[in-house]
């Protein structure tokens, strides 16, 4: 079973509405979120090969999950739901997959999204993350901005790991290389009866 699960800081949630009719046929679609999919879905495959419940994409805009809906033939074991990353709406541990595709930057309160995720991710689940990370040209850029919704990879490993997280495996998405990379992310593996300090 996919859900998909839908959610944005407040100041993008009018753009991606106003983006929603046109979306699936932007040229950035074809041209930069293609290509990222299909380095994810591949590292997710090799990752988890027979995952039984995957939560898939972030994104709080109504229009955007309207239109994912019509996009959907009917019958198909997909459930759709509008929903924050900060507050996902499902049970711990429900999930094999969560998948979040270039929609990190955009959460408005990312300690508690990266929480949430952790939460709802099963105990020998993958959260599969792509998105910029500071790195050349883009960690200048973000600096230069102080963009403070983007990591290098040292930052965000250790931001991930206040949640329990860690990144197992890694792949440079066409195009953009190591700049967009697709990290795979589990629960850290705790001793029996020894809890963290």
């Amino acid at each position: 079973m996919v859900h998909r699960s839908h959610s944005h800081s407040h100041r993008d949630v009018g753009q991606f509405d106003q983006w929603a009719p046109r979306y699936e046929r932007h040229w950035m679609q074809r041209v930069v979120f293609d290509p990222i999919q299909s380095t994810l879905l591949a590292l997710a495959s090799e990752q988890v090969p027979q995952p039984r419940s995957i939560l898939e994409g972030i994104d709080a805009a109504p229009k955007m999950v309207e239109q994912a809906i019509s996009l959907v033939p009917p019958g198909a074991p997909i459930h759709f739901q509008q929903a924050t990353a900060e507050a996902l709406p499902f049970a711990d541990g429900q999930f094999d997959l969560v998948f979040s595709t270039m929609t990190f930057h955009h959460w408005a309160d990312q300690k508690k999204g990266v929480t949430e995720v952790a939460r709802v991710l099963a105990p020998n689940g993958r959260w599969l993350l792509a998105d910029f990370v500071g790195q050349g040209l883009v960690r200048r850029v973000t600096q230069l901005l102080r963009l403070h919704r983007f990591f290098d990879r040292k930052g965000l490993d250790s931001f991930i790991a206040e949640a329990g997280l860690v990144v197992v495996a890694e792949r440079p998405s066409r195009w953009l290389g190591k700049s967009v990379p697709v990290l795979a992310i589990k629960k850290v593996e705790r001793a029996m009866g020894i809890e963290p300090t």
